[in-house]
């Protein structure tokens, strides 16, 4: 079935080592600056609710009854999660990511190490999820898109390396395949639905061609994910349906247009070389099929991971315009997906240059994806935050003790009205956290105490997409009981404080 092309022999030793090298350079960079991004950005709602729902103070089956079960996804995420609490807050909880990365890593190497033909596009997707902007922003917060990430390339790679030889590598070979289909099932709905578009045409392929070789070894584990997966969904299926009457995504064809189309944008300029690596790969993979008649393995494993990926985005676009739940960061497997194929081609590039050119290719894509990642890190560190109100407030504390700081219900009172029901507790929750950690106090919700001598404070965070002007906050701040006469209102992030004095 497979032309005799750059996928027929191993890598020459040089060769080999240099593309290790690369890989291993990118990586150690990818978590140094992981770890840092991850330590330095402060949390926001979604990060809140999960540190909420895993809380070490809650009995195992009191969290899965009340809170994992109803939630809008499979339990296994928050099961980690509750696992990993020892790590503390949120902060130092992402570090779990680089946990997860590692794992990730090792199932690669366990397919690679008997699959010499896969190890230059491999050490090629580390280069480009290096540089990938949603491996940065995943990867340094709170929530399961990293997992969907990793598992997206790595059911990539691991389709491939059963697809071209699915009696080489043993037992280890199969267990990574299961173990990641099993959590690409499981972690994720889109997730769920993008790895089971991923693994059909491969599926299929496999049927049409009558190749029982590669039916034996692709079918077991989707089977057994899938039954998992239906048995959780049977429990879950009218909550998934309630939670999402009322839901934050924007409907219609245009919206999930958009987001497929700026998740696929943004993963493809990750790094330009490579991109225009893989596009002249893609030219000489096809030339090859044309001189050989016979499609070449590299262009076979493309064409089937791309049908994967077009056909999860026609699946999760059609559900989209039933039920809106589609947004950029939840297409991630789908993107880890893509940049394998952007590898496979741009592999074919490198085995046509010669080696010293080969070596200059590699340097300049490390040094790009080494230009992304800083861009990247800096990027995620930054991002809003509710400690970007939260240090407002404590500076002006700092500077006057006696100021009160109010939180009121009604700023919230949107996503605390939204299922399921532990959104109503996390908000009140999550000002107290912030409070705490930068060392003032909240007054209680009851209290309607003004300073004399300092400045009265009424923070509000979480409010993306809500500019309230100061007219409208005092008006519902005066009906509250707060006899004040005018505010000043500050703006920061998604969020906002208002003083009665100027800060």
């Amino acid at each position: 079935m497979f032309a005799p092309d750059e996928m027929s022999a191993p890598d020459e030793p040089v060769r080999g080592t240099q593309r290790a090298a690369a890989a291993i350079a990118a990586l150690v960079a990818l978590a140094a600056a992981l770890a840092q991004a991850a330590l330095a950005r402060g949390p926001w709602y979604d990060e809140f609710y999960t540190q909420y729902v895993s809380r070490p103070d809650r009995p195992w089956l009191e969290a899965l009854r009340t809170s994992w079960l109803p939630d809008n996804h499979p339990p296994f995420f928050y099961m980690l999660m509750r696992a990993t609490a020892w790590l503390g807050p949120i902060e130092t909880h992402r570090l779990v990511n680089l946990a997860f990365a590692a794992l990730a890593i090792s199932g690669g190497w366990a397919i690679i190490r008997d699959e010499p033909r896969l190890r230059a596009p491999a050490a090629l997707l580390v280069l480009l999820l290096a540089a990938n902007r949603w491996t940065m922003l995943s990867g340094t917060e709170l929530r399961s898109y990293f997992i969907s990430l990793c598992v997206g390339a790595l059911l990539s790679l691991a389709l491939a390396g059963i697809w071209l030889s699915p009696l080489r590598g043993g037992r280890a070979k199969r267990i990574v395949y299961a173990l990641t289909v099993l959590v690409a099932f499981n972690t994720h709905i889109v997730t769920t639905l993008i790895s089971g578009a991923l693994i059909a045409p491969f599926f299929a392929a496999a049927m049409l061609s009558r190749d029982k070789m590669r039916l034996r070894a692709l079918f077991p584990a989707p089977l057994a994910a899938g039954l998992v997966f239906a048995c959780i969904a049977a429990i879950q299926l009218p909550y998934w349906s309630h939670n999402t009457q009322v839901f934050w995504i924007p409907g219609g064809l245009a919206a999930a247009r958009l987001s497929m189309q700026y998740a696929a944008l943004r993963t493809m300029e990750a790094n330009p070389l490579i991109l225009i690596g893989s596009a002249a790969g893609a030219v000489l993979l096809l030339r090859d099929w044309i001189l050989t008649r016979r499609i070449p393995s590299s262009l076979a494993l493309s064409l089937l991971t791309g049908t994967g990926i077009a056909l999860a985005l026609g699946v999760v676009g059609a559900i989209h315009l039933a039920r809106p739940f589609v947004t950029e960061i939840y297409l991630v497997a789908g993107m880890g997906a893509l940049t394998w194929t952007m590898a496979l081609t741009c592999a074919r590039l490198l085995s046509a240059l010669p080696r010293r050119v080969e070596t200059l290719l590699l340097a300049l894509g490390l040094a790009a994806s080494g230009i992304a990642l800083v861009g990247n890190a800096g990027a995620a560190a930054h991002r809003n935050s509710w400690l970007g109100t939260g240090r407002l407030i404590a500076r002006t504390v700092a500077r006057c003790p006696d100021a009160t700081v109010h939180i009121d219900p009604f700023w919230n009172a949107d996503v605390m009205a939204m299922a399921p029901a532990d959104n109503r507790r996390v908000a009140p929750w999550a000002y107290q956290v912030v409070a705490a950690q930068l060392g003032f106090r909240i007054a209680p919700t009851t209290s309607r105490y003004l300073s004399g001598i300092c400045p009265n404070l009424f923070w509000a965070e979480h409010q993306a997409g809500r500019h309230l002007d100061a007219a409208s906050a005092l008006r519902h701040i005066q009906q509250g009981g707060f006899a004040i006469r005018s505010i000043a209102l500050y703006h920061i992030g998604n969020g906002w404080v208002a003083s009665d004095r100027p800060l």
